[in-house]
């Protein structure tokens, strides 16, 4: 099967909630780099070790037919991962009667693919080992796996290990060998039954570079029994796929180099200041799309705003903010903070990851009562946490950012609103109040 073609990855990236435009100039390198990356986080890669060192592993207690333990757990129950957005969408729906939230299958890659490894857990539940997934019209393309083991990671997170191999009309008559030989080693229960799993050509090749990248998780020289017909099989693990948490989405939209081609950055936009770019030459390209935003910025009114890492009176105390992209899959996972302590000595100012380049942020102020006293603040990438800045720091500039939200240009109920800022000082950012961003906001 041919590889993701560029315009399947900026499809793929897309679905993820990492927006690049159609024609932008980052090279394939570039954008293949940017996918991985992706679908390493959505696997939540980063709180795994490199290798999984399967004897030292427990074994995921499985549901069994034959067999009644206590401990045993539905694998597709673990595996489903989602998020604040999804969880709400779901529960209104199913309150008020509605039609189903979920998307159609076959329009969306990443959600098809989430569904896919989902459909893997549940082969398992039902008794089986293997499945074949294959184009809806079973005539191209097909993909033969079977599950080895599955081990606990811990009691949410199982790990298939797997063999797998892709098949064409080519060579489809090996595949069906293969199937005909795991029909017959079916358990009696479950009879001449062949789980088959649809999948889109676009799905597939997703998931074939996916079991690729994870073949790395495998000990070397990993050497798993094969049966008949398995001796080209790839062994791989297959791990829970949920969507990008917030902090992903803002690192992996973050533009860390020029704005068109990704090389190093060391022209800026004389205007505005908030776009990069190599040279003159990605500059010009750029300017039919980046016109709007530096010309909304031009001229702006940019205040000074005062912030602090606490709200008076919570010094030392837990925090934790949740969004629509925040987990639903463990508590622990939602970005938490502990709070100076009050009298701890001098606070030592949040990082500053921006320098002195624009970036957008996210302004908003509390509902009722005390909280229509303070504003949090936080980046997308959540670079400096989450900082306030309260009314008595500064009333006029204050009830200025209030009324901004609460006119045209705010939106959002009149509670929060995103602007472009500049970190100017250790305690201090420098806002452009009335000017929208003209972007599409991903967090």
């Amino acid at each position: 099967m041919e590889p993701l073609a560029r315009a399947e990855v900026l499809n793929v990236l897309a679905s993820m909630g990492i927006d690049l435009p159609k024609d932008t100039k980052l090279s394939d390198d570039t954008l293949d780099k940017r996918l991985r990356s992706a679908l390493d986080a959505a696997q939540e890669k980063e709180k795994l070790a490199e290798i999984l060192n399967h004897p030292d592993l427990p074994r995921w207690p499985l549901i069994k037919s034959d067999e009644l333990d206590s401990r045993a757990r539905p694998v597709l129950d673990a595996i489903k991962r989602g998020n604040w957005s999804e969880a709400r969408n779901n529960s209104l729906s199913s309150l008020l009667g509605g039609p189903s939230t979920q998307p159609d299958l076959f329009t969306d890659p990443f959600i098809d693919l989430r569904q896919t490894v989902m459909s893997l857990a549940n082969v398992l539940d039902n008794g089986m080992s293997w499945c074949i997934i294959q184009d809806p019209e079973k005539e191209q393309h097909a993909i033969n796996i079977r599950i080895l083991d599955v081990y606990e990671l811990d009691e949410r997170t199982p790990a298939m290990v797997i063999l797998y191999s892709h098949f064409t009309r080519e060579n489809a008559l090996d595949g069906a060998r293969w199937v005909q030989e795991q029909v017959q080693k079916n358990p009696k229960n479950v009879g001449g039954v062949a789980m088959n799993i649809k999948a889109t050509l676009l799905e597939q090749k997703l998931l074939l570079k996916l079991l690729s990248m994870n073949t790395k998780l495998l000990p070397q020289g990993y050497a798993p029994k094969r049966g008949r017909y398995e001796e080209k099989y790839r062994a791989t693990v297959v791990l829970p796929l949920g969507p990008l948490g917030p902090e992903a989405i803002g690192k992996l939209n973050n533009k860390t180099g020029c704005d068109v081609c990704g090389k190093h950055s060391g022209l800026r936009c004389g205007q505005c200041q908030s776009a990069s770019y190599c040279g003159p030459a990605c500059q010009k390209v750029d300017w039919p799309s980046h016109k709007r935003t530096c010309r909304s910025l031009k001229g702006g009114r940019w205040v000074k705003v005062p912030f602090r890492a606490a709200i008076p009176g919570t010094e030392g105390m837990h925090q934790a903010v949740i969004n629509r992209y925040s987990t639903m899959t463990r508590a622990e996972d939602i970005p938490a903070n502990t709070l100076p302590k009050r009298g701890s000595g001098e606070l030592v100012p949040p990082p500053n990851t921006q320098g002195d380049k624009p970036f957008l942020m996210k302004i908003q102020v509390g509902l009722h009562g005390p909280g229509r006293d303070i504003m949090m603040l936080y980046d997308r990438q959540r670079s400096f946490g989450q900082v306030w800045t309260v009314r008595m720091d500064g009333p006029a500039t204050f009830a200025d950012l209030v009324a901004e939200m609460a006119g045209p240009r705010g939106g959002y109920g009149g509670v929060k609103m995103y602007r472009w800022a500049k970190r100017t000082g250790d305690w201090e950012f420098t806002i452009c109040v009335d000017r929208q961003p003209e972007t599409d906001i991903k967090w």
